[in-house]
């Protein structure tokens, strides 16, 4: 059996429970840990990666063909030779049929914003010079099915995101390696 103490003492006090939205009265806040970076212009100039953090492996051979893609400039997504169906993001096998013989299929980049995320405590404190930037899960307008999630690289902060804002893909080489997309504001 595991138990549970509650401390009555550690409860929110009603003035710290406000929506995302609702502004203070001192306006947004961000931890003392991040630097807020001026101009994100050069987001996409910046080294991403720090040394020490775990980054996808571009020869996988699972997202390789992903990969690959994207160090050409393309955004794909897989799709089943047996069933036709599309999924993202890669796995071993079709999620429709189970079959095995995946393909890729090349997408035009360009969607709109199915939900989106400011993230304000860095992932790693190496990151804490990119903070805070915004997150999203796009819809592509070619495949609604399908939806990816990255930073969007020139969103405005503080909650001015929308939903169904237009987006399209851009490609930050993270590494000597390895090319990911990002989204910008269409």
């Amino acid at each position: 059996m595991i138990a549970i103490q509650i401390d009555a003492r550690s409860r929110v006090s009603a003035s710290s429970r406000r929506m995302p939205d609702q502004a203070t009265s001192r306006g947004t806040r961000y931890p003392r840990c991040m630097t807020i970076t001026p101009d994100r212009g050069e987001f996409l100039d910046a080294p991403f990666f720090p040394e020490g953090m775990t980054t996808p492996d571009p020869d996988d051979p699972i997202n390789g063909g992903y990969f690959a893609a994207a160090a050409e400039g393309r955004l794909v997504v897989q799709r089943c030779s047996d069933c036709g169906a599309r999924q993202y993001p890669p796995e071993l096998n079709c999620h429709a049929c189970y079959g095995f013989e995946m393909d890729w299929e090349e997408s035009a980049g360009t969607g709109s914003v199915w939900s989106w995320v400011e993230v304000v405590h860095p992932a790693h404190p190496a990151l804490r010079e990119f903070g805070p930037y915004m997150v999203a899960l796009v819809e592509l307008d070619d495949m609604p099915e399908i939806k990816v999630m990255g930073a969007v690289v020139d969103a405005p902060l503080g909650g001015a995101m929308a939903i169904g804002a237009r987006v399209r893909v851009v490609f930050e080489r993270t590494s000597d390696d390895l090319t990911q997309p990002r989204w910008r504001m269409a």
